[in-house]
């Protein structure tokens, strides 16, 4: 049995954490083991859950210490004697690659979920475009969620067709990408999940439920859901919206949602662990990021075989049904007009199409234990 080192950040219910905790849940534990290494602060950590499946938490402090962190990750990684450490901080992933390197962990992976942000978040945006050789630097192996995803971090030539006469960097720089894959089964829709939690959160059985469920941040724009919504009770008022999750922005959401005259009408349920319910109860979901890598919520709402409305800076590799539609942002009407032609168009099918595409998280992290095995050794 091998343990892999998971770097990962704050885990505050972000699609991250939540793709890693998905494949700990679905690998084979007696094979490979998950080491979780978080930074100080974590507000959303199964510490229980990840002690019984056999995990160890380490607690690391933040990057606002950049010197005390790289210390303490080293020492940490050279005591536990790891053969693989695999990153998830996209480019910031540079300073935790370059203590592994440091330790002597032979195999380091870094693994992009995301790419650049808005225009709120230039700073940061700054920052990643920064730090992206560094990162790569330091790595041996290169994942992503999506070959968008993939292409921004690594450049265009990482997800080329591999010829005879391909660049040798090429090559060696090939992208494995890992697919944010869940459990399709528990996904599934469920009529009694929909009557359940439709009376839980005190919403008439005949509302149309216009979901979303993501981190309330600047990424995930949920300003613009409240504009979207406003517009779809100038049309339908049993209309009611769910927004399920925590983060910065979650009270200055609230705030506009009340200045618009809809906060009647909005339920802010706060961050839950039973997403495939709240699916089950909504009719429409929406998502109109202002960018994504490849966003697990996408997945798990089109498992349930929900219409989903993207914004056209999501990845589109998202659309994994046809009940998907990809708009721009910026009219609020029109997003509404698409709610109201799409709520209701629930396919059926949608579990047995997303495990034929390669979104089951059981053959997905059987292969990603076979990479863990088949590297070990290096």
């Amino acid at each position: 049995m091998i343990r892999v080192a998971q770097i990962l950040g704050k885990m505050n219910g972000g699609g991250a954490e939540q793709v890693v905790m998905n494949y700990y849940r679905a690998i084979d534990r007696e094979q490979v083991q998950f080491d979780f290494y978080l930074f100080k602060g974590s507000k959303y950590v199964p510490v229980e859950e990840i002690k019984s499946l056999g995990g160890r938490l380490f607690v690391l402090p933040t990057l606002k210490h950049p010197v005390k962190y790289f210390r303490t990750l080293r020492r940490l990684l050279s005591e536990n004697g790891y053969r693989i450490m695999h990153c998830h901080l996209s480019t910031l992933s540079y300073l935790p690659l370059l203590a592994g390197k440091k330790a002597g962990v032979p195999v380091r992976i870094l693994h992009n979920h995301s790419t650049s942000g808005g225009a709120r978040e230039w700073l940061r945006n700054i920052a990643k475009s920064l730090f992206k050789p560094f990162a790569r630097m330091h790595a041996t192996e290169y994942f992503a969620c999506s070959e968008y995803a993939a292409q921004w971090i690594y450049g265009s030539r990482a997800t080329a067709p591999l010829t005879e006469d391909s660049h040798p960097e090429v090559k060696h720089r090939r992208v494995r990408i890992m697919p944010n894959a869940i459990d399709t089964k528990k996904y599934k829709f469920s009529e009694k999940s929909r009557r359940e939690v439709r009376r839980e959160l005190n919403i008439p059985v005949k509302s149309l439920v216009i979901g979303h469920i993501g981190r309330f941040c600047p990424q995930k724009n949920q300003g613009f859901i409240i504009d979207i919504f406003r517009e779809v009770l100038q049309q339908n008022q049993n209309a009611v919206l769910v927004m399920t999750g925590d983060g910065p922005d979650r009270e200055l959401i609230k705030a506009r949602a009340i200045a618009l005259g809809v906060s009647s009408r909005v339920v802010f349920t706060g961050q839950r662990s039973d997403a495939e319910r709240l699916y089950s109860a909504f009719d429409c979901f929406l998502l109109p990021s202002n960018y994504e890598g490849l966003p697990v919520v996408g997945v798990e709402a089109q498992c349930s075989g929900l219409p989903c409305l993207f914004s056209n800076r999501v990845t589109p590799e998202i659309k994994l049904l046809g009940t998907a539609q990809f708009l721009p942002l910026g009219n609020p009407h029109d997003w509404a007009c698409a709610v109201l032609c799409c709520s209701g168009l629930r396919d059926s099918k949608a579990p047995e199409v997303l495990t034929q595409k390669g979104y089951d998280i059981f053959s997905a992290a059987r292969d990603l234990a076979d990479f863990y095995l088949r590297n070990s050794d290096c």
